[in-house]
């Protein structure tokens, strides 16, 4: 069986380059250099942060202060909110009665914190500086173009939409196929303050799932570039010279003040998404079942399960499964990345195999879904309105590459998972 996995794993993973290149808009020019390159970084990328013991103990000290972050916006969210945020219960819950996990006030919280600190390290340089490192490291691995550089680096740190900000001046000078890989990228990783989000409702339910969330937006980078490339092949416009990056904030209370505003934003586009998107689904489920049918009644996941199988099957995913993960990943696609991770949350025990939840927590870690495309679109075409109709006619494609770069992480995850 687990030679049958790996079987399955490898052709998945000539399988989605293949239809990334069947979707090309220039198929005879076939990026292969790059290509190779870009799964080999990813794969070497995912052995080092997964196997290298002095890398994974650095990644291990960075999840302990995610969770002493954790518990910093939880001292914070009780102060305000008292038991409702978490503190002592004055009363004992009842056996089976209704969960006393408020998502809104015990998860949030951290949302907040984490936004103030990335404005407060921003403006102190200390992101700044790393986000220049990489920028400059993806430039020597990728032969990508200064700003584009920069973009895709921050994109880990600060998500789709603030990391474009960076370079906005020069997003108009920017190729196609540039602002291609900025698209395809934006969609391909998710920022810090939705790695603790996402941290947070998978706490008890995947180990070191900080450590995991970030692992995988980190590997999927190099093969988000190379999707972009096989899709679009374009000159790089070159910059010379190192991009500046300047603090727009005042100081350091100023940064602060801000960052807590901008996740106050977020905070709130999380919340009013879920309480939607949770009632359509249930609206969704509540008129499938009326279809008369023997046995179970049809629902929205066993839907997502059917059409979205087939890539769970190519990405080597147990047998027993496959149904189960396609299921996440539509719902990753048409809705968003936290109810995903959320229904993956409340699976019970059993319901998946360790590697087969391993392979999901992988597979779902992006922003790629029609959601954020509408939202990236927008920005992007607030920031370099010359390009309105080339970001329009690129967003569909963007998240396309972009789940077929989730794939190739989960496929590469997996299979590392079977072989070491």
């Amino acid at each position: 069986m687990i030679q049958g996995d790996a079987f399955r794993a490898l052709a998945g993973l000539g399988a989605f380059l293949l239809i990334a290149w069947g979707v090309s808009e220039n198929r005879r020019r076939f990026p292969w250099k790059m290509v190779a390159g870009g799964l080999s970084l990813q794969i070497v990328f995912a052995l080092v942060l997964t196997r290298v013991p002095a890398v994974v103990a650095v990644l291990g000290g960075l999840a302990r202060g995610v969770d002493n972050v954790q518990k910093a916006a939880e001292s914070g969210a009780v102060f305000v909110f008292g038991y409702l945020g978490g503190g002592r219960q004055p009363f004992a819950a009842a056996e089976g009665g209704a969960s006393t996990f408020i998502f809104a006030l015990q998860v949030i919280p951290a949302v907040l914190l984490v936004s103030a600190l990335a404005a407060l390290l921003w403006h102190w340089g200390v992101l700044r500086w790393i986000v220049q490192g990489a920028a400059w490291v993806f430039g020597r691995l990728f032969g990508v173009s200064g700003p584009v550089g920069v973009s895709t680096s921050a994109c880990i740190f600060l998500g789709m939409i603030e990391a474009p900000l960076l370079v906005r001046p020069m997003l108009p000078k920017l190729s196609r196929g540039e602002f291609f890989i900025i698209m395809v990228d934006g969609l391909s990783v998710i920022a810090g303050s939705t790695m603790i989000l996402l941290a947070t409702m998978l706490v008890g339910r995947v180990d070191d799932v900080f450590t995991h969330l970030l692992t995988a937006s980190l590997i999927s980078t190099p093969m988000a570039i190379t999707m972009a490339r096989i899709i679009i092949p374009s000159e790089v416009v070159r910059t010379s010279g190192r991009i500046p990056l300047s603090s727009e904030y005042k100081s350091s209370l100023d940064a602060i003040t801000q960052g807590t505003l901008g996740g106050v934003r977020i905070a709130a586009y999380v919340i009013a998404l879920l309480i939607v998107f949770v009632g359509l689904i249930a609206l969704v489920d509540a008129l499938l079942a009326q279809i008369p049918r023997d046995g179970d009644p049809i629902t929205l996941s066993t839907v997502f399960g059917t059409i979205f199988a087939p890539f769970a099957w190519l990405m080597g995913v147990p047998s027993g499964d496959i149904t189960t993960v396609g299921s996440l990943l539509g719902t990753k696609v048409a809705v968003n990345e936290v109810i995903a991770y959320g229904q993956l949350a409340a699976l019970p025990a059993g319901a998946l195999s360790a590697r087969g939840e391993l392979i999901a927590t992988y597979a779902l870690c992006s922003f790629g879904n029609f959601g954020s495309v509408a939202i990236l679109i927008g920005t992007l075409t607030a920031m370099a309105p010359e390009k309105s109709d080339d970001i329009v006619q690129l967003g569909l494609k963007a998240l396309f590459a972009a789940f077929l770069t989730s794939c190739m992480t989960g496929t590469v995850i997996g299979l590392l998972a079977l072989v070491i």
